[in-house]
């Protein structure tokens, strides 16, 4: 599934063949994103986006200088864009230009189907358009943010947890919808939890998948709810999203078997629903700041 978003986005970039193309994909929950980076050729990188009903964010990650651009054949003048600043694309139109700069970005595309579902499960009006102000870069911390915390993922691939990237997703469309639209519309405010039932329902899948590969679709579907519903009742009965409350419950199971020392962290990290060893090292430490080692010589 990767493998073939990478080579679709890899298009939408406008980027097929060039030799040092890096383009890792990750698909989300109705949207698909991958982290896109060339080098400078010297000569000039020329990229085209094919006509898409839908829209694609690119986020920088480098200075790009101003360069040659065109829409549906017209030239338009492109400012440059600053590190961290990105482009709201719309698909419905070709996009072409010529890039003297090294490139690092992420793109994410988001088709008007899933905006449309979107806005459908929050009887929200419609939205219109998004504002794609054309080869002027927008500023936005919540845009950027939500790119940043995506390139781990990237790095490592195999252990993208579903819930998240679910999370991300619906946390940009929230932000598009809110935002950008002709019509901006702000989501209601949220108030009710989860039903006793519906709560160790939810639970309990979580528990039975703790390598985090389940959707929120799936646990949505099990309580009753649309997913947006479910993930915002979610958090207002545990007072965490699903994904970290999932990851809360890991560290908590990995502190427990760390005590017994006859199983290998190895072991310890494959119960704990982690790709590796090295995964698991990774997160426990960011976590508890002490490696899984260190933190079991410290309590044995």
């Amino acid at each position: 599934m990767a493998d073939v978003s990478g080579r679709r986005l890899g298009k939408f970039a406008g980027l097929d063949q060039p030799p040092t193309l890096i383009a890792r994909a990750l698909p989300l929950a109705e949207l698909m994103a991958a982290r896109v980076r060339w080098r400078d050729s010297g000569s000039g990188t020329p990229s085209r986006l094919d006509c898409n009903n839908g829209y694609l964010v690119c986020l920088q990650r480098r200075d790009l200088p101003a360069g040659p651009y065109w829409i549906d054949g017209r030239p338009t003048p492109r400012m440059p864009i600053s590190s961290g600043q990105f482009l709201l694309l719309d698909l419905n139109e070709e996009h072409a230009s010529l890039n003297y700069a090294s490139v690092d970005c992420v793109s994410i595309y988001c088709s008007r189907d899933a905006l449309n579902r979107f806005q459908e499960e929050h009887e929200l009006p419609p939205i219109g358009q998004l504002r794609s102000a054309r080869g002027i870069a927008f500023e936005d911390d919540v845009i950027r943010n939500l790119g940043e915390c995506l390139v781990p993922a990237f790095e490592w691939p195999e252990t993208a947890n579903q819930l998240f990237v679910d999370h991300v997703a619906l946390a940009l469309l929230a932000h598009l919808t809110g935002l950008y639209g002709e019509q901006p519309a702000v989501l209601r405010p949220f108030r009710g939890g989860l039903s006793p039932w519906q709560e160790r329902r939810a639970k309990d899948i979580l528990l039975t998948h703790i390598d985090g590969k389940v959707g929120l679709v799936e646990l949505a579907r099990e309580c009753g709810l649309s997913r947006s519903h479910f993930a915002r009742a979610f958090r207002t009965a545990t007072g965490l999203p699903p994904h970290k409350w999932l990851l809360a419950r890991r560290i908590e199971l990995a502190q427990e078997l760390l005590r017994n020392p006859k199983l290998s962290l190895k072991e310890i990290a494959i119960r704990c629903g982690f790709t590796d060893q090295s995964h698991f090292t990774r997160v426990f430490s960011r976590l508890m700041h002490a490696s899984p080692g260190d933190w079991r010589r410290l309590r044995l």
